[in-house]
């Protein structure tokens, strides 16, 4: 299911709730999203454009992947422009602005990357430094569920009017497979809440136009009632 992209009906239509899935490779450090609790290797080659030595195009193997986040969001709409606006902001930092990317990423006495082994902790920290930039410019409120609370980085960097977080509760829950399918049924009932919240709150917006227009079509027709003198 995860070999392409996926719009909001497919997603709704097969049970999938508006998430975003942030992959840890645990021998390089590298970071890759996905709208399913799942990933392929169609997601490696849209993500991993340019490899090279310091960021080669990591394998499938699932032994060497681990869940880091889910994104929660509140719509389709919402999940879909933060996975987009993510690939398009790692486009940016790996292909097109690489050597403004590079100037900030820590390097050793050789001028490259930091690394210890193959793994280089600058790229987790550049994803979850640009998953907060996404809901900012977004402006969507997100729920996130961290593998760890110390993954998130410092909490001044997060709006809290925007962003809950939350810890994935790993209890009795060893197989990856099934975190992510807990993880999967819990975006869906928070996705559901909030439909429900929304279309409570657009009832009320509802019922109270319709009684300021049933207000002033009174005011009117007791001004027109009125006698002249």
């Amino acid at each position: 299911m995860a070999t392409k992209f996926r719009g909001a009906n497919w997603l709704q239509k097969n049970d999938f709730a508006p998430q975003i899935f942030l992959f840890r490779n645990l021998e390089t450090g590298q970071v890759l999203y996905s709208q399913l609790p799942e990933f392929s290797d169609y997601q490696i080659k849209k993500q991993f454009q340019r490899p090279n030595w310091e960021n080669r195009r990591p394998k499938t193997r699932p032994d060497i992947w681990r869940i880091m986040a889910v994104a929660n969001f509140p719509t389709y709409e919402s999940s879909i422009k933060a996975f987009e606006s993510l690939v398009h902001l790692r486009t940016l930092r790996d292909v097109v602005t690489k050597d403004v990317a590079m100037k900030y990423r820590p390097k050793n006495e050789d001028n490259h990357i930091w690394y210890s082994g193959q793994f280089r902790p600058v790229y987790t920290q550049e994803a979850v430094a640009d998953l907060n930039n996404v809901i900012q410019h977004i402006g969507s409120k997100t729920t996130i569920f961290w593998e760890d609370e110390w993954r998130k980085g410092d909490s001044s960097h997060w709006k809290p009017e925007l962003v809950q977080h939350e810890t994935m509760n790993r209890t009795g829950t060893r197989i990856q497979s099934a975190l992510l399918d807990e993880l999967r049924v819990k975006g869906r009932e928070l996705f559901q809440k909030a439909s429900r919240e929304e279309n409570t709150r657009k009832q009320k917006r509802e019922a109270d136009r319709a009684r300021k227009a049933r207000r002033k079509a009174a005011v009117q027709a007791e001004q027109t009632e009125q006698p002249t003198v």
